[in-house]
């Protein structure tokens, strides 16, 4: 039983290391791309895109870095957006469903290429259906959750219709 114990300490020190392994250097390029200001730039790059997705520039990063690294990496720039307030809870609604069809876009092609998948195809069709997907959701939020706007909230910590 007390071996147990301490495989079970040691492992989930282990998952909280390698975490932090990748998480910390992901927070600090991010702190330093918003420095040096290439969001900014790749925002502009992409602004057709978001328009489309009907996201704010804000959103370009997350989705960014979601789509060409993979889910895990996405996920930790939403949280750490989310947290500072940057995106409102409809963004981050739609950047999940984008991102969950069409995530690690370099690294699942790629896997998939080797079996034999035509790469154009897998991608195009992810991104098809991605937009597509997105844009539903986003005209479902827009049209029955009051244009994905919060709720107010009042003093006992309720939502108010």
């Amino acid at each position: 039983m007390i071996q147990l114990l301490i495989d079970t300490v040691v492992s989930t020190l282990t998952t909280i290391g390698r975490l932090a392994l990748l998480l910390i250097p992901i927070m600090i390029l991010i702190e330093l791309a918003r420095h040096f200001r290439l969001i900014e730039k790749m925002t502009h790059k992409i602004k057709g895109a978001l328009r489309l997705l009907t996201l704010p520039p804000e959103a370009a990063f997350p989705l960014l870095v979601g789509m060409f690294f993979g889910i895990v990496l996405g996920a930790a720039l939403i949280i750490d957006y989310a947290r500072e307030g940057i995106l409102k809870k409809r963004d981050l609604i739609l950047i999940g469903i984008f991102l969950s069809i069409s995530h690690s876009v370099i690294e699942d092609t790629f896997i998939f290429a080797v079996f034999g998948a035509n790469p154009v195809i897998l991608v195009l069709t992810r991104l098809a259906l991605a937009i597509i997907i997105t844009r539903i959701a986003a005209i479902f939020l827009d049209r029955y959750h009051h244009g994905g706007e919060e709720a107010p909230v009042n003093s006992e910590g309720q939502t108010s219709p």
